[in-house]
């Protein structure tokens, strides 16, 4: 963080400011840089609006907080993970990013997060920007817990995520029959995720491109 007599001589009441930098530190470790209005309200200890936006401000003006979406806010330096989980709860990273994050694929756009949500699909202009892409509720399994607060696609349904999307017409900054790793995978999970698509179509194609058989 920038050095706190940025605030002292800006602000005045060194001890007042002091305290709220020192809070926003040590609680930006646990959050992972990314704060809810909520939770900024009750670091600051204060429930007006207009005092608490007023706090807020003074942080963005010194280049400690920067607003992402309506009422998330960021540190530098802030999880990109943790971000697209505190912006729509109940959304798994999946597709391109889990893909890079278990090595399937060798690039990573360190501009986009790609996520899964069983809701309405959004964008999130930023950086970064966040797709979120609704996938029917049924379908929504193969994703574990991360300590960083978000949950993210195993290997095998970050495959089957994104062949099921590109077969929706998604595009991808991959190719999906020579880009992903196939021999990474558990062949037995992938087939048992993928007998739980109803879709015949969608069956053959996965299980083609699996095989290397496109």
């Amino acid at each position: 963080m920038r050095d706190n007599t940025f605030f002292i001589i800006l602000y005045g009441n060194m001890k007042k400011w002091l305290e709220y930098s020192d809070n926003l530190q040590r609680l930006g470790k646990s959050v992972h840089g990314v704060f809810s209005l909520m939770e900024l309200s009750s670091l600051f200890n204060e429930t007006s609006k207009a005092a608490l936006h007023g706090i807020i401000n003074k942080f963005m003006d010194a280049g400690l907080l920067k607003r992402y979406c309506r009422e998330i806010y960021t540190l530098p330096g802030f999880d990109h993970g943790a971000l697209s989980a505190k912006v729509r709860h109940n959304s798994c990273i999946s597709l391109a990013s889990a893909l890079a994050a278990h090595r399937l694929i060798g690039t990573e756009s360190p501009f986009w997060v790609y996520c899964v949500v069983s809701a309405k699909a959004a964008e999130y202009a930023g950086t970064p920007n966040i797709s979120y892409y609704k996938l029917a509720g049924e379908l929504c399994f193969g994703y574990e817990p991360d300590p960083k607060g978000f949950k993210m696609a195993v290997p095998e349904k970050a495959v089957i995520d994104t062949l099921y999307f590109y077969l929706r017409g998604k595009k991808f900054y991959f190719n999906i029959s020579c880009d992903i790793n196939y021999r990474l995978l558990d062949k037995d999970r992938f087939f048992e995720y993928l007998a739980r698509y109803r879709n015949p179509k969608f069956r053959t194609f996965a299980e083609r491109c699996f095989y290397g058989k496109l």
